[in-house]
C-alpha cells in the first residue's frame, strides 16, 4: 500500500494544531503523543498500531511509570486514543487513534 505522504503530513499538523489548542493536554502528554505517532509511523499508518509501554516512555523522556500510566489515562479520557492493554511482553499493547483526532 502506497501511503500519500502530503495527506499524512496534513494529518499530523490538524492532529498538533488540535492538540496545541487544547489546555487540558499538558507537556508530558504532548511528548506521549509524539512518541504515539513515531510507533503509528512505524506501523505503517494502521488505523490500529501496538507500542510496548518501555518504547514510549523512552521516546517521551518518561521515567517513572505512573507519570506514563496517567498520562495514558489523559489521553483517554480526553478522547485522543483508545488503548487496548496487552500483558504479552513481546506483541505490545493496541491504540487507535479516536476518530476527532483526524488521523
Amino acid at each position: 500500500m502506497r501511503v500519500d505522504k502530503l495527506k499524512i503530513h496534513e494529518k499530523f499538523n490538524q492532529v498538533v494544531h488540535l492538540i496545541n489548542l487544547d489546555n487540558r493536554v499538558s507537556s508530558t502528554e504532548m511528548a506521549l503523543i509524539y512518541g504515539l505517532i513515531v510507533f503509528y509511523i512505524r506501523g505503517e499508518f494502521h488505523s490500529n498500531f501496538h507500542v510496548s509501554r518501555s518504547g514510549l516512555m523512552q521516546i517521551s523522556k518518561i521515567s517513572s511509570t505512573r507519570t506514563y500510566h496517567k498520562s495514558i489515562n489523559n489521553l483517554i479520557k480526553l478522547g485522543y486514543i483508545e488503548y487496548h492493554p496487552s500483558y504479552h511482553p513481546k506483541l505490545g499493547s493496541m491504540v487507535s487513534w479516536i476518530n476527532t483526532v483526524g488521523i
